[in-house]
């Protein structure tokens, strides 16, 4: 009882220091306003969807193009809708400009070569976007059909004999590395190759270049990529609040706050005292995702800042005891801060860039609260 006492009377110590309550209000509050100056889309053009098939192709295809992805382009809003008769009734309506419908079993038809009913198109008369609008749609749809046929021939391609029969397990876990892989580079719009060796074997890419492996091996170039800041914020100014609630404990505890304490209690409360301003910017970030925008669900969001806090509490108790002097545990700050912001996938994912950095990022908190949410 005495340590959520504590815990309770710190928050209240903190929020009677005026510089604290703006800093702890600040990322809501600019995460707010941003939201509002950037979400207008009166300006963009509408484009309803509907794909009949919940999974494959289709689906893969609308949640690229609704998604925050650069797929759709600064052109177009894309929406989706329930099915073909809210597609048609948007149009009607001029709520939308255009509207697409992928039709069950579009990934078999084009297979077969079947390309009848396939999509249907709705078009507001007089428009003269649906030829652009065709063009991002179609894009998006090829993109992920290229995955399916590129995991096809991986699957039953002679090239890939190698491996095994067609269908063996070989064949399919070769096959997953490459849809794998094809989402991971053409996520950033960026080229890629594939490179097939044999063991014992000398082969030449499609650039000339000899290579030699004892395994079947994939191989790519990246570029491009990037994470929504404010999520990336979030888990930085989270961590940074640790840090310093630790080095805040430490002067606490140098000035004999705990002393008087019976020697039982005096754990629970240094907690409570390290808990109570992570609890508060824990609290702080929530708010600036929910009102940012991009808050997914309650039970998803809560239970990973619960985690990731009790991480980031952990870990600088863990710091503070191997440091002990609480002058020492404020020098690392700018560290992590840098290192967070450099290694992490704040601003940008650097592992799409740089061999590595993915390796290194996995020493700073952030990294595993960012990767949690992709």
């Amino acid at each position: 009882m005495k340590g959520i006492c504590w815990f309770f009377l710190s928050c209240k110590r903190y929020l009677k220091r005026l510089p604290f309550v703006l800093l702890f209000l600040a990322l809501p509050l600019g995460a707010f306003a941003v939201s509002r100056a950037g979400g207008e889309e009166d300006d963009r053009i509408r484009i309803a969807l509907c794909a009949e098939d919940s999974q494959g192709l289709a689906a893969r295809a609308a949640k690229d193009l609704t998604g925050p992805s650069d797929a759709r382009g600064d052109m177009f809003v894309f929406y989706t809708c329930a099915d073909e008769e809210a597609v048609r009734a948007e149009v009607a309506s001029r709520r939308a400009e255009c509207g697409y419908v992928f039709y069950k079993g579009l990934e078999e038809k084009l297979a077969a070569g079947e390309y009848r009913r396939t999509i249907g198109v709705y078009t507001a008369p007089s428009t003269v976007t649906a030829s652009l609008a065709s063009e991002t749609v179609f894009a998006a749809l090829i993109r992920h059909y290229d995955r399916s046929l590129l995991q096809e021939y991986v699957m039953d391609g002679q090239a890939f004999d190698g491996l095994g029969e067609a269908g063996s397990a070989a064949r399919q876990e070769a096959s997953r590395q490459a849809g794998a892989l094809y989402d991971k580079w053409i996520s950033n719009g960026s080229t890629f190759h594939f490179v097939y060796e044999e063991a014992g074997r000398e082969e030449r890419d499609h650039r000339g270049t000899q290579k030699k492996s004892s395994d079947a091996v994939f191989a790519g170039g990246a570029s491009g990529g990037s994470l929504f800041p404010l999520r990336g914020l979030v888990a930085v100014y989270v961590f940074v609040a640790g840090l310093y609630s630790a080095v805040s404990l430490g002067e606490d505890e140098r000035r004999g706050l705990f002393y008087p304490l019976e020697p039982k209690n005096r754990l629970a409360c240094r907690a409570a005292v390290l808990a109570a301003p992570l609890a508060l910017a824990a609290v702080s970030g929530l708010a600036a995702l929910a009102a940012g925008g991009i808050w997914e669900s309650a039970l998803r969001e809560i239970g990973a800042m619960a985690v990731y806090g009790a991480a980031v509490g952990a870990a600088v108790w863990i710091l503070k005891r191997i440091l002990r002097r609480p002058q020492v545990l404020l020098c690392t700050i700018p560290f992590f801060v840098i290192g967070s912001l450099v290694f992490c996938p704040v601003f940008i994912d650097g592992g799409k860039y740089v061999e590595g950095i993915d390796a290194v990022g996995k020493f700073f908190l952030p990294y595993y609260y960012l990767r949690f949410f992709g």
